[in-house]
């Protein structure tokens, strides 16, 4: 059996039994230890020869086991005996450095019971080396001039979490156990100061405990309000009239009104001619939720405002709509642009969001569906080292060799110039 099978040059294979999912290999070190461990001299004597089991990578689709012949060794000169040493093998596991390190690298995307089934280990045991694995991961955080932070929640593990990621290059630089106020104090604070003064924006939600956070660690960074979360409670104020509008209908009128609420909800230039008819249908109908759309469409053209200022005079027209019919509905929203509105209307002048940090905690949440018992610092590893679990994949294969036959066996090129033979049929074996 050639050594390339395993490819341990330091070991010589004396069996190799092949069965239906498995292979098994019984192998020894090819040169014995020189010196003693203890004392270093060269007097040595075999004492005894104990078999050890390692498990080792899959060869052709079949679970790898290797019976290690380790031999014992007794010095003449201090008398003490010791194993000699396996390399390549790591004796606290019993398997190969090669195989921990593959699932280690495998189970950032695969889950423990899989790679499990494919080594031929215990689940606990993929699970326990991939937890030592994510010990002690630091954040990842980029080496650029200016950096442009996301802060986001996100209910993962029956509990918030706090998600920091870099709105501009979109990549993730940590998951926090906690999104309370002093958790991302004390995180912002344990940044190298180096860190702390290239961080030009903070791009997060209307979380009062972000904002104060914020301005206490980082007093030089412009807060940013996402634009989406400021839309959202656009989207509510709408609601709230809808809902109340419904309350004066038939159950029919209610149930048809609860369908049409998504037409409602969105842009009017993204209907068609038929989602128009039945949005000018209702809007005819009752005056309020008319109102309440007028002021939810013309609210996006703030958005489209391409300086600051421009922005705040169609905000000031936008509020000067406001009737009293709707003026209680649409509070919720007014009053918070009043609190964070220099954050809000930041947006116009560094124009980001976190869009790349809502995406990724859909992503993290799958990642948590996709196992069973996944523990928080196991998803914070997949998480960082996968890059926010962006898929990679490996070229494909490279035919750079070329296929040139032997000269002795290569056929004449002209089968008319070759030397005639007879063959007899019963020269052919």
């Amino acid at each position: 059996m050639p050594l390339d099978l395993l490819g341990l040059a330091d070991f010589r294979v004396l069996v190799v039994d092949e069965h239906p999912y498995d292979f098994h290999f019984q192998v020894v070190l090819t040169a014995p230890p020189l010196q003693c461990v203890h004392c270093r001299q060269n007097k040595l004597h075999r004492h005894e020869t104990k078999p050890q089991l390692f498990m080792d990578l899959p060869i052709r689709g079949k679970r790898v086991g290797i019976a290690v012949q380790r031999r014992r060794f007794l010095c003449c000169a201090c008398r003490r005996t010791f194993f000699e040493s396996l390399p390549g093998m790591n004796e606290c596991h019993f398997m190969t450095n090669r195989l921990i390190d593959y699932i280690q690298q495998e189970a950032l995307r695969r889950t423990y019971v899989s790679i499990a089934d494919e080594v031929g280990l215990a689940e606990s045991t993929i699970r326990a080396l991939f937890g030592e694995f994510a010990a002690n991961l630091q954040p990842r955080v980029p080496e650029t001039e200016l950096l442009y932070l996301g802060i986001d929640e996100l209910y993962l593990l029956h509990q918030y979490r706090c998600v920091i990621t870099d709105v501009e290059r979109h990549q993730i630089i940590d998951l926090l156990r906690e999104r309370t106020k002093p958790t991302v104090i004390s995180y912002l604070q344990r940044l190298p100061d180096a860190i702390k003064e290239r961080i030009a924006v903070v791009c997060t939600d209307m979380w009062a405990s972000y904002h104060d956070a914020v301005r206490e660690v980082l007093p030089h960074a412009n807060l940013v309000v996402d634009k989406f979360h400021v839309l959202k409670l656009l989207s509510g104020c709408l609601e709230t009239v809808r809902k109340e509008v419904r309350t004066s209908l038939t159950d029919k009128q209610r149930r048809t009104l609860m369908h049409d609420r998504f037409l409602l909800l969105r842009r009017e230039s993204s209907l068609d001619e038929q989602e128009i008819l039945i949005v000018e249908a209702w809007l005819k109908n009752f005056s309020r939720l008319e109102t309440a759309y007028h002021l939810k469409e013309t609210f996006y053209d703030i958005y489209e405002a391409q300086t600051e200022e421009a922005a705040l005079q169609r905000y000031f027209a936008w509020f000067a709509d406001i009737t009293p019919s709707v003026y209680e509905a649409f509070l919720p929203l007014t009053l918070a642009i009043e609190h964070y509105g220099d954050a809000i209307f930041n947006y116009f002048t560094y124009r980001y969001t976190a869009g790349y940090t809502e995406s990724l905690n859909g992503l993290m949440k799958l990642t948590q569906r996709m196992g069973r018992g996944y523990s928080f610092e196991a998803i914070r590893a997949k998480v960082l080292l996968t890059n926010g679990l962006r898929k990679t994949t490996r070229p494909g294969y490279e035919k750079s060799w070329r296929y040139e036959p032997d000269a002795a066996t290569e056929a004449p090129e002209d089968v008319h110039e070759a030397p005639s033979m007879s063959v007899s049929h019963s020269t052919i074996p």
